[in-house]
């Protein structure tokens, strides 16, 4: 696209950016509107150096938040290490135990309050509550091997060049390698799976539940699919900055973008079309999650369509909409100067609450689920006791480290366990 330029954090100029956050580079992205919707560097930062970048490059979001002091989630937390199939921890040790003995030492996994999921789907049981790691070199059981994976553009943020280094000095010998998905196809939790299924991958990363039919495939293979929490994420609402426009109910989300309501004075707002904007959901994960749980399975209006190829895209096109209004992973909201997001209420007399707080993502609400739209993100496992349980196993149990969950904190999610702020050592 003409207008469109790429940013990967460094500022061709050589200057330094107050606006940047995080001041660090990272993958390749291509935007389109006047700053990188991953760091906040101008446009005029990249496009008026000499230097270009590739083609090629992978147009994923790596988006990075300073970060914030931890945030304590009460309930639905569970302070085990996970052990693989066949073993059981013994006095804080993964040990081998008779097949006939079996019980996993992985947390049972429980849905998210607003996305559905089986648990009966989940080889698991709760173990004790005092056996994560500190560091992430403290972790047990890592094999040597290479993990590769694929998955959800939500994960992004944990898949930086930083982030990745700092688990290969912890364990030399594991290597976590990136597998872009075959031709015609977008990075999502579908064919993250797929390909998990398909032998392709080590584990895959997930932005909602494993659904019926994938877990019967896996299941026609004789192994099973373990979704494994491993970090909060909530989905932010945004609109043109330019107009001024109400909080809104969940009611009236789905009222929007089904197309029963069409024009903002009927939410108080001012005499204008609503135009909304959304990726096709059978093209991603957000707007596949979006779809079942804001709009209960509706369909999309037709004024939605055509659907745009990815967040940047819709990023754009509701920032020179006057009517525009558009969803998305609160951590590529938050930063934009483009967009203005608004507060949801799950209705109008349970008050509303902002996705944001400032430029950063509202964590507390996120995580004590106030705000209405969260989810929480997987790591699919392959239980089949060969490598590639081992090497999936290992990296769930890095990301619940007290590190993992600080990388969690760092990269612009929210961790699951309460955790001290400060750096991953």
């Amino acid at each position: 696209m003409a207008n469109s330029w790429k940013c990967d954090g460094v500022p061709k100029d050589g200057k330094s950016y107050a606006s940047q956050n995080p001041k660090q580079k990272h993958e390749p992205y291509e935007n389109f509107g006047e700053e990188c919707v991953i760091c906040g560097l101008p446009k005029e930062a990249i496009v008026d150096g000499s230097s270009t970048l590739p083609g090629s490059a992978i147009a994923v979001g790596i988006i990075a938040i300073l970060a914030l002091a931890a945030v304590t989630r009460g309930d639905d937390i569970w302070q085990s290490q996970f052990c693989l199939k066949g073993q059981q921890k013994i006095n804080g040790t993964c040990v081998a135990v008779p097949s006939s003995n079996y019980s996993a030492s992985t947390p049972t996994t429980k849905p998210s309050p607003t996305a559905s999921s089986n648990p009966s789907k989940v080889v698991s049981s709760p173990v004790s509550t005092s056996m994560y790691a500190t560091t992430l070199a403290e972790v047990a059981n890592v094999p040597r091997g290479i993990a590769r994976y694929t998955g959800s553009t939500t994960f992004a943020p944990l898949r930086t060049p930083g982030i990745l280094e700092k688990i290969r000095q912890a364990h030399i010998g594991y290597e976590l390698v990136y597998v872009e998905p075959p031709p015609g196809n977008k990075p999502s939790c579908k064919i993250g799976i797929k390909m998990l299924i398909e032998g392709q991958l080590s584990f895959s990363q997930c932005s909602q539940p494993v659904k019926d039919d994938e877990y019967k495939k896996a299941k026609d293979r004789n192994f099973q699919l373990e979704q494994i929490p491993i970090a909060i994420d909530g989905i932010a609402i945004y609109v043109n900055p330019k107009i001024s426009i109400p909080n809104l109910t969940l009611s009236q989300l789905k009222d929007i973008f089904t197309g029963k309501i069409n024009n903002w004075k009927e939410l108080g707002g001012p005499d204008l079309a609503i135009i909304p904007i959304s990726r096709d959901p059978q093209d991603g994960d957000t707007p596949d999650y979006f779809k079942e749980i804001v709009l209960e399975k509706s369909d999309f209006a037709d004024s939605a369509q055509p659907y745009v190829s990815d967040t940047t895209s819709a990023l754009k096109k509701v920032a020179d909409t006057l009517g525009g209004i558009s969803y998305a992973t609160a951590s590529q909201v938050c930063n934009q100067s483009l967009v203005k997001p608004i507060s949801i209420g799950r209705s109008a007399n349970r008050g509303f609450v902002a996705p944001c707080n400032g430029k950063e993502v509202n964590k507390t609400d996120f995580a004590k689920d106030i705000y209405p739209i969260t989810r929480r993100l997987f790591v699919m496992v392959k239980r089949d006791g060969k490598l590639d349980e081992h090497l999936g196993v290992a990296y769930v149990n890095m990301l619940l480290s007290d590190d993992g969950q600080q990388i969690v904190n760092q990269a612009g999610l929210v961790p699951l366990r309460s955790i001290k702020s400060g750096s991953p050592k």
